[in-house]
Order: C-alpha cells, then structure tokens, then sequence
C-alpha cells in the first residue's frame, strides 16, 4: 500500500468544511437530486445519513467565533470551485497555521496558478510543482484571461490573487479561532459517529485506493464527515466520506447487484455522462482534455466524473507526469452480464 490511512478526523479540513457549511448551506432537494442520481433513495439516504452532517454543522455553530461578514462572503461566497481551491492550498499548507510569515504573496499566487491550471505534471507535494511565474498584476491578468473559467469566478479569483496572503492569512485565522469548536462538534457527536468510524475502518473500497495510488502516492486518507458523501484526492492528503460505503453497494449478492445496475443505468441516462464515457472509448484523457473535449466547466466535469467513478466505468493511469481517465471495459461488460442475469 503506497499510502496511509488514518483513522481520525483531520480537524483543519473539518474545521474549514463546517466554515464553508456555515455560510453556504446545503440545498437540501438539490442533495436529494443528486443521491437520486447515483442511484440511491435519495429521500431516505437524506434522513438516515445526511441530517447526521446538519446536527454536526448545528452544533458547531453553537460554539464557533463568528468572524466579518465580509471576509466570509469573499472567502465562502465565491462558488464550490473557489471554495475547492482554497481546500486544497489550506489542506497541503498546514504548517501555515504554525508559521505564515514566511510565505509571499508571490509564492502563494504562483501556487494557486498551478491549482488553477492543474492540466500539467502531478506532484508527490504542492510544494514541489513548477508552479507558472505571476509576480505581477500583468502577468496575473493575462493568466486568468486564458483560463478555462466562468468570468465571475474569474473576477473573483483576480481579487483573491491580488492579496493572497492577505486573503489566506484571514482563512486561517477563522480556522485556528475555531477548531475548538469543531473539537466541541465532534466530541457531542461521538456516540452517533462511533458506528460509522468503526465500520470505516473495515471499508476496503479498491477502486478508491487504486486512485490515490495512483494520483497521490504516499499520501494521509482520512475519513470525513463533513465532505461525508465525496472522495477528494489532493496531493500529500485525501479524504474519504464516512457514508461512501452506503452510497453504492457492489458486492455480489443478488440485492447489491441491483442495486448497482440501477446506479449504472442512471448514469448512463444522462447524456453528459454517456457522452464522456463515448469520448473516453475512442482514447484515454487528460483531466482538461477531456474538458475541452466536452465543453463542460470543471465543477460540471468533476460532478460527473464523481458518479463514473463510483459506477466503476471509469479508471485513472498515470503517464508522462500526467493523470489519464480511461472506460474500465470490463466495469462496461460486469454492466451487461448483470443485465442478462436478472432479465434474460
């Protein structure tokens, strides 16, 4: 195994996830939308799981310091994508929290442009990336001009690169004052998460582990609550939601392989995600590739990778410095065989 599981919570990502929640919360049909679209009952998985997370927001809440209500419409108010980014640069520069005033607005900035670009080489560590040079408001213009972005994301990205660390010293700030009362969240909810901690550690999901193999090699997995339906994959940490293992079922009873087929054949309902999987049969592709090839933004294209990964049509390799996504044929003909099955 070429990374580490932890067993515990990382409690700066949880800290920034409940933050995030906070000020942005979850549209609570538009969840049920999407656990419908994997396949799930999404009215049910809601109430058994997902309430679970707004107890765990709730009661942060009653605990957390309250920070400026325009610093946190700047940093939480500026999309999924841009919340995504700010995970990313906080979750691999921890040591920020320790020690910040070494770091440069221009060491930051060029950091978040290869976040940005991310269509280059992966990286064992953010730290070791040939990050692109943007040492002044030029060289930032002409940067986000090219960039594959909504304009208003694009707006608001100049805004943050213009200060970042003016920016990501606030972040921090509201994470340190507030990990105390994530630490109050948590331990009030031990008794509830104890199942669900406990059953993690006898979750093997392969195809996950295959990943992060792959695209993040000797990095940190934690479980998460906070991000408890989602597998995010970083460069030194990755984080794996405590309700994965209930969202699509892939053993081999007769049951379990329904239930896949359901999930399988939603996914392949959709057109989007046909068509990917059909753009995907004719060459394995890079993440902005693919993107280009499909003219869907990164957040569409991550929502929908999201699904095909967890179908199982969809894998990852490594080649040339650069991860490929490629159609797992034999997820494809599993999908068949199961079909003939039940029905033939």
């Amino acid at each position: 195994m070429e990374f580490e599981i932890k067993y515990q919570f990382d409690p700066v990502f949880e800290t920034l996830g409940l933050l995030y929640n906070c000020a942005s919360p979850q549209d609570r049909e538009e969840v049920i939308r999407q656990l419908n679209e994997l396949g799930v009952d999404g009215e049910k998985f809601y109430k058994k799981y997902v309430r679970l997370i707004e107890r765990y927001v709730k009661n942060f809440k009653k605990h957390m310091v309250p920070c400026q209500a325009e610093h946190s419409d700047f940093l939480f108010g500026g999309g999924e994508e841009f919340f995504l980014l700010l995970a990313v640069l906080i979750a691999e520069n921890q040591h920020w929290l320790e020690s910040f005033e070494s770091a440069g607005d221009e060491e930051i900035r060029n950091m978040t442009g290869f976040l940005l670009r991310d269509d280059e080489e992966k990286v064992t560590s953010l730290r070791e990336a040939q990050c692109p040079q943007l040492p002044d408001e030029k060289e930032l213009i002409s940067f986000l001009s090219n960039l594959p972005a909504e304009e208003g994301l694009k707006w608001h990205l100049l805004e943050f690169m213009r200060r970042p660390k003016y920016w990501v010293s606030i972040l921090l700030e509201m994470i340190r004052v507030n990990i105390p009362a994530y630490e109050k969240a948590c331990s009030e909810m031990s008794k509830a998460l104890e199942p669900f901690l406990r059953s993690y550690k006898q979750y093997d999901d392969r195809q996950f582990s295959e990943l992060v193999g792959i695209c993040a090699p000797g990095a940190s997995v934690y479980p998460t609550l906070i991000a408890g339906m989602s597998q995010q994959v970083y460069y030194t940490k990755c984080y794996q939601g405590v309700f994965m293992e209930f969202l699509i079922k892939k053993g081999s009873g007769s049951d379990e392989r329904k239930e896949l087929v359901i999930t399988r054949m939603k996914a392949l309902s959709d057109r989007s995600k046909l068509d990917i999987l059909c753009e995907l049969k004719k060459s394995r592709k890079y993440n902005l590739e693919l993107a280009e090839a499909m003219k869907l933004s990164p957040s569409t294209m991550s929502h929908h990778m999201n699904v095909l990964f967890a179908c199982g049509f969809v894998g990852v390799e490594k080649k040339d410095g650069r991860i490929y996504y490629y159609l797992r044929q034999e997820a494809v003909e599993e999908y068949l065989d199961h079909i003939r099955q039940l029905l033939l």
